[in-house]
């Protein structure tokens, strides 16, 4: 739905209609890093319906729940953010309420991301393997798919976090051939998703010309692409880039993987963008020197005499 809720015979907007409305936006605000604007949106529905007995509008409080609480943990409150995902669990999970379970299952969702940006890698993966236990066998209902897609490739991340190298491989790789060639802008963000744990994990077993080619890969196709989280994948490939030429030592190379870095945030970096930016100014300080120093030796080292 675009634009406002209409109105039904009498001239009223049903509250469901309303709710849902309000949450698509809040949605769509947290997907662009607006979190200002969604967290209101997801008080609102709170404050107004969340001792409704009616199940269209349950639904839309567990969504203000989740919504709000992957929007505060943007903002790093990560444990008021599992306090509101704890609520979602409590008050909506039931095997017998399949109309809650968009609430409930982007309620995990968020959960086991947060845990991960926790570094509580374990329990990031026990929430997900529940979630798609849940609700995977139900990935064609319309208002399931997009949450159980995500956790798919979220499960990718997990692995290469955990330092499951192997299975992150093989399951990015599985993900990339079910993907492929599919231009619906949803899986086009998943195929970007699973191309970038594929490359995390190649870094991680040590193939370092293959991992370098599938950052590289990353970059190349989407390096356009507009939209806030798809620049933030490009954004994290780039620096993943970085961090694998840094290791090698190969610091010219290093050099222009960190201008990239700082090329493609633009002057005004996003909040998603801020934590590649950051690295690559401070990297880059510590590159600069050190090729300083390696011209400053060459320079002091005797120059061979002609024969």
């Amino acid at each position: 739905m675009t634009g406002a809720p209409m109105p039904d015979a009498e001239g009223a907007v049903p509250p469901e209609v309303e709710a849902k409305e309000k949450m698509d936006r809040a949605r769509a605000c947290i997907r662009e890093g607006e979190l200002e604007a969604a967290i209101p949106l997801c008080d609102e529905v709170y404050r107004r319906f969340t001792l409704s007995k009616v199940p269209a509008l349950q639904l839309q409080v567990a969504r203000a729940l989740g919504h709000r609480g992957a929007a505060i943990s943007e903002q790093g409150m990560f444990n008021e953010a599992l306090v509101h995902f704890d609520e979602v669990e409590r008050r909506f999970w039931s095997p017998r309420r399949p109309e809650l379970w968009e609430g409930v299952a982007w309620g995990m969702l968020y959960r086991a991301r947060v845990l991960l940006e926790m570094d509580r890698e374990d329990m990031s993966s026990n929430w997900l393997e529940r979630m798609l236990s849940r609700f995977k066998v139900f990935a064609q209902r319309p208002d399931l798919r997009i949450p159980v897609e995500l956790a798919r490739t979220a499960v990718v991340a997990a692995h290469n976090q955990g330092q499951r190298f192997e299975e992150a491989l093989s399951q990015s790789e599985a993900l990339l051939k079910e993907y492929d060639g599919n231009t619906e802008p949803f899986l086009v963000e998943q195929t970007a998703s699973a191309m970038l744990g594929r490359a995390i994990a190649l870094q991680g077993l040590g193939h370092v010309d293959e991992a370098l080619e599938a950052f590289d890969e990353v970059d190349v196709r989407y390096c356009e692409d507009t939209d806030p989280r798809m620049r933030a994948l490009v954004s994290s490939a780039l620096m993943g880039r970085a961090l694998v030429l840094l290791r090698e030592e190969l610091l010219p190379e290093a050099l222009g993987a960190l201008d990239a870095i700082l090329e493609h945030a633009g002057p005004n970096p996003g909040r998603r963008l801020l934590e590649p930016v950051n690295f690559a100014k401070f990297h880059r300080e510590v590159v600069e020197r050190e090729l300083q120093l390696e011209r400053e030796r060459a320079a002091r080292r005797p120059k061979p005499k002609p024969g």
